[in-house]
């Protein structure tokens, strides 16, 4: 049986602190018709569910793919494909990036690029003034706006929400064979850029994109027979 290692996405409802909502658990319906077939693992990563954040200012992709790597190694797995849901497949990307993996990975709605970024275009300060201008951005996100993500994050958790949130990983995808790949998207998704990915990178990698009609950004829950379809027929 194959052994499918599952990276979950970013939802404060996931966030370690509320611990309302365990990783996967809006998904749980995904999960279950996927272990029918393959042995699949899903940790939390630090911050959300079931494990706390290390006690440091802030993490980047990297920390989260080394954490992914020693994962692995600790528990001594042999992984065929690692399969990365909206952060999640950011997470994936930087993992094949420093490992140098032959893993093949399946990215569901993966957050390459964002759709929008609320504090993207914040006015511009001199460096000088960044400390002050990060006090105002977060008060216009947490208090203003309200962003979600941003209200209920620790301190760990909103700095590194705004250190990920702005990469775009497109370049760094099409470093790689596209047959390594199989991106799935749903094509009324408003979190992440499938119409942005797609005009963007190469005709090889273009094959390697289903796009599941009628499908938002809960593609696996909400169009489960449609997602499973396609990661079955990849990984046959």
């Amino acid at each position: 049986m194959k052994k499918i290692l599952l990276l979950h996405g970013w939802d404060y409802r996931y966030y370690y602190k509320i611990n309302n909502c365990l990783t996967w658990d809006k998904r749980s319906t995904f999960i279950k018709e996927l272990s029918k077939n393959y042995e699949i693992f899903y940790p939390d990563l630090p911050g959300f569910g079931k494990q706390k954040e290390p006690n440091v200012k802030m993490w980047t992709l990297d920390d989260y793919a080394k954490y992914i790597d020693d994962y692995i190694k600790e528990n001594n797995l042999k992984i065929d494909y690692l399969l990365g849901y909206s952060f999640g497949g950011a997470v994936a990307l930087r993992y094949k990036t420093l490992f140098n993996s032959n893993i093949k990975e399946i990215l569901i709605a993966p957050a390459l690029i964002r759709n929008t970024n609320k504090s993207k275009n914040f006015f511009k300060t001199p460096k000088i003034l960044n400390p002050i201008r990060k006090i105002i951005r977060d008060i216009y996100l947490i208090k203003i706006i309200k962003v979600p993500e941003m209200v209920y994050g620790t301190r760990f958790l909103r700095n590194t929400y705004q250190n990920i949130v702005r990469i775009n990983m497109l370049d760094e995808l099409q470093k790689y064979n596209p047959k390594d790949f199989k991106i799935i998207y749903g094509d009324l998704d408003t979190l992440v850029n499938p119409l942005k990915v797609l005009n963007y990178v190469n005709d090889d990698f273009k094959k390697r994109i289903e796009i599941i009609k009628g499908g938002d950004h809960d593609i696996g829950e909400k169009k489960t027979s449609s997602t499973l379809t396609i990661i079955n027929k990849f990984i046959k």
